[in-house]
């Protein structure tokens, strides 16, 4: 794993990707922010489409470059209601982060083309105050893969091309509990995992042309299946506690995490009207009821288990999107998009609050030379009200209410350099 360390610690500002409709982001460059995410296997504009369809490495002409950076607003408040008994004062995991990507893209003769990329696409973070109603479901959680992806494509025809890469992806899980010390009368101790993984996945992509100006891409993921062993680490925690635990086989336990970073499969069209005005659209689906991730807490001090396993369901993905061609230096777009949700409410955990998503995106593509691109673009990604209703024992208590007014605001640029 002394390569993937190796490389987050070259790019400083290493994509972070918080809550969503699955846990799986589609914000990897500017195009994708702009558009919401249309025309995702079909584009084939720039050299981030080494992940999105590697098959569209076959129109970029020459060795191309594209660095990108991100800064994103996560809006994460929890309102408790009167049916809470645990005690504590609302949650707050708000959060402004900074992201990154890099992509790279060589045409080694006249069909054949590689590249390779650095991003992250997965994963789910939060951290709450010490004090908050939830803090026995959750304080801190990291989940996170970080992808490295080699790729390659063949231009079979004029209008037919196929791509394949490889997802290798160096998994992160961390999670910090508190634990209810009322056995002792003693203040909140700490429950504490960890552990890492490293998991391969493939991406197949196909782009037909019709002609120049219509073409249809799919992108195939498969599903990356990262297995976190954490050992239980328990800090402050009295007495009684201690007994019970010990007597349960909890402590100094070991706990085992799935994480199955869904298979997937997206179909996009592309299609320039005129001269001035480009439309585009997808559909796609996700595997979520695969995910397995389980909640973890101490619920009660009788408990042999640390983990309960929330139901998880497919979720679907739609997209329209627009580009208008103000003149050969300048490029203006817009999108949307819609995903259902992973989950329910009644399955919606405290660790893990995602519902439905609506995307709207912005921006645009400056041609500054013929060599060198820059993009500018906003997104507001919206769940709207997502409530819960956990009660898993008497030391985690129950906490319900409303996550209200969830979004992420994201605001990104991009260079693209041709040499």
């Amino acid at each position: 794993m002394s390569l993937f360390r190796t490389l987050v610690a070259l790019l400083v500002c290493a994509p972070l990707f918080l809550f969503a409709g699955g846990v799986t982001l589609y914000e990897l460059s500017t195009a994708d922010i702009r558009l919401a995410s249309a025309g995702w296997s079909s584009r084939a504009q720039d050299p981030s489409t080494l992940f999105t369809n590697p098959a569209g490495m076959s129109r970029i002409p020459c060795r191309t470059a594209e660095l990108g950076g991100e800064l994103f607003y996560s809006h994460v408040k929890f309102d408790r209601n009167g049916n809470t008994t645990a005690s504590g004062p609302n949650g707050d995991a708000s959060i402004v982060l900074p992201s990154s990507s890099l992509f790279y893209v060589q045409p080694y003769n006249q069909r054949l083309t590689w590249g390779v990329g650095f991003l992250g696409y997965f994963g789910a973070t939060a951290h709450y105050n010490t004090d908050w109603v939830g803090r026995y479901y959750v304080l801190r959680t990291f989940l996170e893969g970080f992808s490295l992806v080699p790729a390659i494509s063949y231009q079979v025809t004029d209008k037919l091309s196929v791509g394949v890469g490889l997802n290798a992806m160096y998994g992160i899980f961390r999670q910090t509990n508190a634990v209810n010390n009322v056995l002792d009368g003693l203040p909140d101790g700490r429950l504490k995992l960890h552990d890492e993984d490293l998991a391969c996945g493939a991406i197949v992509g196909l782009l037909y042309e019709f002609t120049p100006c219509t073409r249809i891409g799919v992108q195939y993921m498969s599903e990356v299946h990262l297995k976190f062993k954490c050992k239980t680490h328990f800090r402050g925690i009295g007495p009684t506690l201690n007994t019970a635990l010990t007597n349960t086989g909890l402590l100094n336990s070991q706990v085992t995490l799935v994480a199955n970073v869904p298979q997937s499969v997206m179909v996009s069209g592309y299609h320039d009207l005129n001269r001035c005005w480009t439309v585009m659209a997808d559909a796609g689906w996700q595997q979520w009821s695969r995910f397995q991730k389980v909640s973890i807490s101490l619920d009660n001090a009788a408990s042999t288990t640390l983990t309960a396993s929330p139901q998880y369901e497919d979720t679907w993905h739609v997209a329209v999107g627009a580009e208008y061609h103000y003149n050969p230096c300048w490029t203006f777009s817009g999108g949307i998009a819609y995903d259902s949700s992973m989950v329910t409410n009644e399955n919606r955990t405290l660790d893990l609050p995602v519902g439905a998503q609506w995307r709207f995106g912005t921006g645009a593509r400056w041609n500054y030379a013929e060599n060198l691109t820059f993009d500018f673009c906003y997104e507001l990604m919206w769940s709207g009200n997502l409530p819960i209703d956990q009660n898993r024992g008497t030391l985690t208590s129950r906490v319900a209410g409303e996550f209200s007014n969830m979004y992420i605001q994201f605001l990104s640029a991009n260079v693209i350099w041709a040499f």
